[in-house]
């Protein structure tokens, strides 16, 4: 057999080869709109709402998942969902304020 020998499958690209890259870059093209059209106002409220999450699941044995980006009710804190041991969504009411001795991390609704 010669060493040089190449199939013909590894010489052209098959349908499934570029459907599959396709939407690799479809589904980063869509992650990087999402990024660059987030209201930076938002930002600065998901970011540390996100950080407190973190710190808080992190104390309470549960997986920190994700903060909304906008404060509806206007009282410094945005909801946030968490995972616990067994799976079941948590939810949240995490603080944004950068000083949490005034309001406590999160808030287990």
């Amino acid at each position: 057999m010669p060493l040089n020998y190449q199939s013909k499958q590894e010489k052209n690209f098959s349908m499934v080869d570029l459907i599959i890259g396709l939407l690799i870059v479809i589904i980063v093209i869509i992650i990087a709109l999402h990024n660059l059209l987030e209201n930076p106002e938002s930002r600065q409220i998901r970011k540390p709402a996100e950080r407190n999450l973190r710190a808080f699941a992190h104390g309470n044995k549960l997986e920190a998942w994700r903060c909304e980006a906008e404060d509806n009710d206007g009282d410094g804190a945005v909801l946030c969902k968490a995972k616990n041991r067994q799976g079941k969504t948590v939810m949240l009411k995490c603080s944004y304020e950068q000083r949490p001795e005034i309001s406590p991390l999160c808030i287990i609704l």
